[in-house]
């Protein structure tokens, strides 16, 4: 479930990026931003919630915790914490 909701937020990051953004400022259309926007919100909670559990469940180090939280602000970050183990 923990790289699922990952690659679902990452999807969700590009989208935003390439899609909606220019539609809004490039072609005045804001629809695409107050769809994906509340969706990408949501999965970035879910994500950060999955972090918390999953560095519980696995007893990971504050640091390693730090990092997979702190990885959500970056475009694909998500994606590379699911890749380590």
């Amino acid at each position: 479930m923990f790289t699922i909701i990952a690659y679902a937020e990452v999807i969700s990051y590009v989208l935003l990026l390439a899609v909606a953004v220019p539609l809004k400022y490039l072609g005045d259309e804001p629809r695409g931003v107050k769809i994906l926007g509340p969706i990408h919100g949501a999965l970035v909670i879910a994500y950060f919630f999955m972090v918390i559990h999953r560095a519980n469940a696995e007893s990971w180090s504050w640091k390693r915790t730090a990092w997979a939280l702190f990885a959500a602000f970056l475009p694909l970050g998500p994606i590379g914490v699911t890749k380590t183990r």
